[in-house]
């Protein structure tokens, strides 16, 4: 990502709009051709709509990924953590357990 934001033509269900970002001019065609796939595949879908009424659904298409991705990815990484951190007192049971016992042996032998 560039910090000088930079002008990107676009093409969006027909229509062509000039995006302004800092993003490379690649990410923003990609997002634009995710938007216009969403709602091409939307509007063949209906039998009647207006322009606004697919970009509204297409919104809600997209942000209902979102939403998943994020939900997903939250349970995923929780879940990874609590197994990590069970593993991780497991062995330090294990050590704790250990530990004395050799200590000991160091004693008795010193």
């Amino acid at each position: 990502m560039s910090s000088e934001a930079r002008t990107t033509s676009v093409q969006i269900h027909g229509h062509e709009y000039k995006i302004r970002s800092t993003e490379d001019d690649e990410f923003v065609r990609e997002v634009a051709l995710y938007v216009d796939e969403v709602m091409h595949r939307i509007s063949s879908r209906m039998s009647s709509g207006t322009a606004a009424q697919v970009a509204v659904l297409a919104a809600l298409n997209i942000a209902e990924e979102l939403f998943r991705e994020r939900r997903d990815g939250q349970s995923v990484s929780s879940r990874q953590i609590d197994d990590r951190l069970r593993a991780l007192l497991k062995r330090l049971e294990e050590i704790a357990a250990v530990t004395p016992a050799a200590e000991r042996a160091t004693a008795r032998d010193g």
